[in-house]
């Protein structure tokens, strides 16, 4: 009873304070700051048209080193965590559904991740996206079978690698043109061409290649976890 008072009492109050922090807060009519900036300068600056893949990839490209740092910690916490407390039950066999699709669909699922991930300076999408996407052809293709996915190297090479080639290519920046994830080290080409926005696109596969691999390897690690004896 106590507990569920002093909650519902820190409930209130956060809930007082966002209201009065919210209460004079105006949506601006125009763009104004980096925002008018980015719209402005994006396509120029960086050769992409998608501007959200330009703001998070080349112009707060440490942003994003951040956030792939935290993936991978997460993920590696996960399969410590798995790996030291197994947890889980035993792999059941998958419905005649699961199973026929599991059988079908996966090459396609993985062709539309690449497809997102090769065009996220065209269109909606980039290697986050479409790393998920492609990560959940394995989770589609490990549900659709009873056994226990084997040892994982494989995946941790691809991922060191994806890690590498981002790192360097963010110095290649660095070196060439002063500045860390500095896109225009290669050619910004013709803006909506596959070929452009300089080194987005190579940024772009190693960040899905990353996530693709990571979110992969965790959920090989919940199906070992559960499986092994």
């Amino acid at each position: 009873m106590i507990r569920t008072i002093v909650g519902l009492v820190i409930v209130l109050a956060l809930s007082a304070i966002v209201i009065s922090s919210v209460s004079d807060y105006s949506v601006p009519s125009e763009l104004i700051g980096a925002g008018l900036n980015y719209t402005e300068q994006g396509v120029d600056d960086t050769g992409s048209v998608n501007l959200v893949t330009a703001v998070v990839v080349a112009y707060r490209g440490l942003d994003t080193l951040g956030e792939v740092v935290v993936l991978f910690s997460a993920s590696t916490a996960v399969v410590l965590i798995l790996t030291l407390i197994p947890i889980g039950a035993n792999p059941t066999p998958p419905s005649s559904i699961v199973a026929f699709t599991a059988g079908i669909l996966p090459g396609a699922i993985v062709l539309f991740g690449i497809y997102v991930i090769t065009h996220g300076h065209l269109s909606p999408g980039g290697g986050f996206p479409g790393g998920a996407v492609v990560a959940s052809a394995f989770l589609l293709v490990m549900l659709g079978s009873n056994t226990i996915p084997g040892k994982t190297k494989f995946l941790t090479s691809i991922e060191s690698l994806a890690g590498l080639t981002f790192g360097l290519l963010g110095f290649w920046g660095m070196l060439t043109l002063g500045q860390f994830l500095n896109n225009l080290v290669l050619p910004a080409g013709s803006p909506g061409r596959i070929l452009s926005a300089g080194i987005i696109p190579l940024i772009s596969l190693a960040i899905g290649a990353k996530v693709a691999s990571e979110l992969s390897g965790v959920f090989a690690s919940y199906r070992k976890a559960g499986g092994e004896e």
